[in-house]
This record gives C-alpha cells, sequence and structure tokens, in this order.
C-alpha cells in the first residue's frame, strides 16, 4: 500500500503557550509605545507558533491510501480536539496499512516531525518506524525536496507546483485554518485536508511521469472521523 498523507495544526492556548516557554504574558493594552511593541511582537510569535511542534496542536490529520499500482483504495480524515486519540486511530491505521511509500509535500520538514514530536509529547507510541532521513524517496517521497532537489532556493510551495504542473490545485491556505477552527468549521478542515493530499498526490503523479486520476475518483466517498473530547 501507498499513502499520501497531510496535517493541519493550530497552536495551543495563548497562556499554554506563554507556560512552556516561560514567559509573562504582556497586557493587551500596553501602558507604552514599548510595552505595545513588546506585546505586539510577542502576539506574531504566538501566531506563528502554529507550525511549531513544540507548541501546536494536530487538529487534523488526512490520508489517501493506494494500491501498490495506485489505484485509489480510501480517503479518510481524522479530525477533532482530541488529539491523543486522533494520534492513536491514525497509528493503529497505518499499522493495518504498513505503507511501502508515504508522499508528502513538506512532510520530511513538517507533517513527519510534527506527528512523531507530538506523538512523543502525548505519549502515543508509533506502531511503524518513519526515517526522516534527507536525499532518499524509498520510504518516505516528499514533493517539496525533490522538487528543490533538498535546497531551500528552490522550494516551493505546494499550489505554485500544483500550477506549474498542470495539476488541479488548492482550495485554499493553511493560514486560514486556525480561523475556520475558532469558526467551528472543523469538518471543512478535514475536507481541505484531504483536498491538500489530492494535490500532493497529483503533483507525485507528474513528478513521475503519470497522469493523475480526478479529484472524484480519488476522493470518492471520503471517510470523515470526529474525534473529540
Amino acid at each position: 500500500m501507498k499513502i499520501v498523507l497531510d496535517i493541519e495544526t493550530i497552536q495551543v492556548p495563548k497562556e499554554e503557550w506563554a507556560r512552556l516557554k516561560g514567559l509573562t504574558l504582556l497586557p493587551v493594552e500596553a501602558p507604552d509605545l514599548l510595552a505595545a511593541g513588546e506585546a505586539s511582537e510577542q502576539d506574531r510569535e504566538y501566531e506563528k507558533s502554529c507550525f511549531d511542534s513544540t507548541y501546536c496542536q494536530i487538529i487534523c490529520i488526512g490520508l489517501l491510501i493506494f494500491s501498490d499500482a495506485m489505484e485509489p483504495q480510501e480517503a479518510t480524515a481524522w479530525f477533532g480536539s482530541n488529539e491523543a486519540e486522533l494520534l492513536r486511530q491514525f497509528w493503529a491505521r497505518i499499522a493495518q496499512l504498513k505503507p511501502s511509500l508515504i508522499v508528502v509535500h513538506n512532510g520530511l520538514g513538517f507533517d513527519l516531525p510534527v506527528i512523531r514530536n507530538r506523538s512523543m509529547i502525548r505519549q502515543i507510541k508509533p506502531t511503524i518506524e518513519i526515517s526522516l532521513a534527507r536525499y532518499r524517496t524509498e520510504q518516505v517521497y516528499d514533493t517539496l525536496a525533490v522538487w528543490s532537489n533538498w535546497e531551500a532556493r528552490g522550494r516551493v510551495k505546494l499550489d505554485v507546483l500544483a500550477r506549474v504542473l498542470g495539476c488541479e490545485t488548492k482550495s485554499g491556505d493553511g493560514d486560514q485554518v486556525a480561523e475556520m477552527w475558532k469558526a467551528g468549521q472543523s469538518k471543512q478542515i478535514a475536507e481541505y485536508c484531504l483536498r491538500d493530499c489530492y494535490v500532493t498526490y497529483a503533483c507525485y503523479a507528474r513528478m513521475n511521469f503519470r497522469e493523475p486520476l480526478s479529484s472524484e475518483t480519488v476522493l470518492f466517498s471520503p471517510n470523515l472521523i470526529e474525534i473529540s473530547g
């Protein structure tokens, strides 16, 4: 089996973020310009923390499952506020699948290290060992890494790569996830995550000189599993 993987993350509550960093939260209405500047910098740092495994929370893991011949088998997304159970169910499914290949976009730099670190924090033991070694594509094929030849100057966003390769593009941006979460749009986040999985698959197909199947074919009857509490 081969899988395509993507995750969505948000910041932990600001008070928890400050506690973990050993900071004192500055008041929103600071009494002078210096304090206001510090508060603003603190806010900016907090906003970026959704992409840092030390301070973020995984709220969705999307998975497309293919046969070894890249025939679509399943589209599943776990989503919700219970990160530990989300990880537990994800690793249980991975144990069943025993994937021979994991396809990601920036997964070596973000998705897979975040899953690993958040699993350690939540004490959910991974069911398989996933190598995060660079300069290889045997277990993990990272479309960003391959496209850029593992160099920073060639890095491109997924939607850019999709347009370059003539694939269907993304339906939104990861920066919108936190606002969607606040608005209670968790199911829409899961659908967005699976859409990202599809675009990653399509790019992978084109990068290996294959014609990707349509999103309607790959994302047939998606299995959206809400995990809360």
